[in-house]
């Protein structure tokens, strides 16, 4: 059975869908079966892996409206193992329609559980807010990974994310985890630590992964080209780190 990971950040710019796109590359670089699910209207993550709307009739908006079938919306990358379920604008006007009624809170997760057992892993990249969206990511998903920057004053949005998980396990029922908190564009573990303790942070510090993303001019250019670090530039400083934290993330979850 797959394991469903939710992107999360506690504001933007905090580097989720980069996250989201280059963890799902490299673990599929690995050779396991991944499915990216583009849960944000700005479709970077779709846009990132070089999906185009010429490529695919279905998206992530017309399952959640019923017209399309989960299936249907698959669309394969140029990476071998990763498929993706791209997004458009249109789901913005999708999600005001099916945040009208709570229940539908729930609704991809029902909808994954249709294909979840043909993945190893299920990546969901989710918005930056507390909207309808992000709820149903986060619902849909087993764990919840944080990403966090080393430049944000973050204490207050890191709580209230807190809170959210909280409110989505007692009102939702879900076993929802935090897997852990990653960070972007750092320069030493020192940044990380100091960052700690700076923003009073220093009781999640078991929660941070071991590795960090570092602040690599490769990563902007990636994006540029619409690729992922590691089909980029291998040996990139930021491409090895991604490799490592599927390593470590594939080694979380076993």
């Amino acid at each position: 059975m797959s394991k469903t990971i939710t992107i999360a950040g506690p504001k933007g710019g905090t580097g989720k869908s980069i996250t989201a796109v280059n963890l799902a590359s490299s673990l599929a670089l690995f050779e396991q079966k991944i499915l990216l699910i583009d849960c944000d209207p700005q479709g970077c993550s779709t846009q990132w892996c070089g999906v185009k709307p010429e490529q695919h009739s279905a998206d992530i908006t017309s399952v959640l409206s019923g017209r399309s079938k989960v299936a249907d919306a698959l669309v394969k990358t140029g990476i071998a193992h990763l498929d993706i379920m791209p997004a458009g604008f249109n789901l913005f006007h999708a999600a005001l329609k099916l945040g009208r009624n709570p229940g539908n809170e729930k609704i991809l997760r029902l909808f994954l559980n249709d294909i979840k057992d043909e993945y190893d892993y299920i990546i969901v990249d989710a918005p930056s807010s507390y909207s309808f969206l992000t709820i149903s990511a986060m619902v849909a998903a087993d764990s919840v990974l944080i990403c966090m920057v080393p430049d944000h004053n973050t204490y207050g949005d890191f709580h209230s994310l807190l809170r959210m998980v909280k409110y989505i396990r007692s009102t939702h029922e879900v076993q929802l985890k935090i897997a852990g908190i990653l960070f972007n564009r750092c320069k030493t573990e020192q940044q990380i630590q100091s960052f700690l303790e700076e923003q009073g942070l220093l009781d999640v510090q078991e929660m941070v992964f071991k590795t960090f993303i570092p602040d690599d001019e490769q990563v902007k250019v990636s994006r540029e080209l619409a690729t992922p670090c590691a089909l980029h530039d291998i040996n990139s400083t930021a491409a090895q780190a991604y490799l490592d934290f599927a390593k470590e993330i594939h080694f979380f979850f076993k």
